[in-house]
């Protein structure tokens, strides 16, 4: 995947998560198995390590699908600064970070949980509940 010169400020989290989200919907893998109505792309973190896993809406219908390990979403140094911002002053840096994308509104949406507030996304085990995931299907919420 080639990524266009992309300008980041490394100081906003706004910026950081903006960039994230044009990398992530351009990326080979997920567009492949288009067409989709939106995704969730839930990424575990600890020292050492790391996952992610994705999942495509169709509709009602949840299905796996996947995103390329080379997508610049993923960079190190990008993951490690918007980490460093959004730490939390008591807790330190989340663990699992889900962004979820909707077609219809054009929009991601962010959630940052720390350990112990992730149960039930343990995608560093990859042993995600696929109910965990349907929940997260726009079809599925009552917005």
């Amino acid at each position: 995947m080639t990524a266009p010169d992309i300008e980041v400020d490394y100081d906003s989290v706004d910026s950081i998560l903006e960039v994230i989200g044009r990398c992530l919907l351009v990326d080979r893998k997920l567009n492949q198995r288009k067409p989709w109505d939106g995704f969730v792309v839930v990424s575990g973190y600890e020292q050492g390590h790391s996952a992610h896993q994705a999942w495509r809406f169709v509709g009602e219908e949840t299905l796996i699908t996947t995103v390329s390990g080379v997508n610049p979403a993923f960079n190190c140094a990008l993951i490690a600064r918007l980490r460093e911002l959004t730490a939390d002053p008591q807790r330190g840096n989340w663990q699992t970070w889900i962004a979820r994308y909707d077609l219809a509104t054009d929009r991601f949406d962010h959630t940052f949980l720390w350990p112990g507030e992730d149960e039930g996304y343990n995608v560093l085990a990859y042993d995600t509940p696929m109910s965990a995931i349907e929940a997260l299907n726009p079809a599925h919420r009552a917005d």
